[in-house]
């Protein structure tokens, strides 16, 4: 263990699923973004985002948890998330020395670089990371479309379910800009079982695919691919107001579009609205 004599950070894999959910409601229930998870939930992370959970931390104070940090490890790029701290502990070094201890444990991997994701409204968590070494590298976008929204144009073209597996197979060649750690290729494969994906044919050619999370409540686009060689602003738009009318009774969103992606000007023109924006930032580990 390492920290202070009041904080001591050790290793996630020294706490259960159940320590680690409720460690993460407890830091983000009064986040810019609430959120609540189950341990299904952090074992999917775990398991689709490649979470190192022995290079991950928690930081403790006597016989409580007060924060908590995760490093995910993809070859030679790294991933922190889910960085939280107790209402009651912040402001008080627990963030950055848990910052510092995932950065050491990305660099004893050998990685060149370390990304993660931070909400434009929070201007403390920038300032850390700044301080720290990273650098703004791009601004993500999530949008949403509300059930109650005017309803689209229903295109002659129909969607045709395909498995996410096969769309994926698309998805290099087909994405207008690099996608976010949560929506890489690598990131879908784990969870294709889980998802539902539909292909668009325009002119009789395979065009456009989108790859969903369909839930009662709603449905969370997790990649769209759009074939370049016919055009972005036709097919991308065909799939949209399909897939708009096949959802018609619910919400449809999508996470972490890069702002300078094609696709924002489809989403726009279409109703959706931006509801979160977030910075991508980049820690240079290349040895100068």
């Amino acid at each position: 263990m390492r920290g202070s004599s009041e904080v001591q950070l050790v290793s996630a894999s020294r706490v259960s699923f159940g320590q680690r959910v409720a460690i993460m409601n407890a830091a983000y229930a009064d986040y810019y973004v609430p959120m609540r998870v189950t341990p299904e939930q952090i074992a999917q992370m775990d398991r689709c985002h490649d979470v190192d959970v022995s290079r991950s931390v928690v930081a403790r104070a006597r016989w409580e948890s007060v924060g908590m940090g995760m490093l995910a490890l993809r070859g030679q790029r790294a991933w922190i998330s889910g960085v939280g701290v107790m209402p009651a502990w912040r402001r008080r070094g627990v963030a950055q020395a848990m910052m510092r201890y995932l950065i050491e444990k990305a660099r004893e991997a050998g990685v060149d670089r370390v990304s993660l994701e931070v909400i434009d409204q929070n201007q403390p968590a920038q300032n850390l990371y700044i301080d720290l070494g990273f650098c703004i590298q791009r601004e993500l976008l999530t949008w949403r479309r509300s059930a109650t929204a005017e309803p689209l144009p229903i295109p002659l073209e129909r969607l045709t379910p395909v498995a996410p597996e096969v769309l994926l197979g698309y998805a290099d060649g087909w994405r207008d800009q690099a996608p976010c750690w949560q929506r890489e290729t690598g990131t879908l494969r784990k969870m294709a079982d889980q998802l539902k994906g539909y292909r668009l044919d325009w002119r009789d050619e395979p065009t456009a695919y989108c790859v969903l999370n369909d839930r009662e409540d709603t449905v969370t686009l997790v990649d769209i691919g759009l074939n370049p060689d016919a055009g972005l602003l036709m097919p991308g738009r065909l799939l949209l107001q399909a897939l708009a009318a096949l959802y018609a009774d619910r919400p449809v969103s999508i996470i972490n579009v890069p702002a300078d992606d094609s696709l924002n000007r489809i989403l726009a023109a279409l109703g959706f609205l931006v509801t979160v924006r977030q910075l991508e930032m980049v820690l240079d580990l290349t040895p100068t």
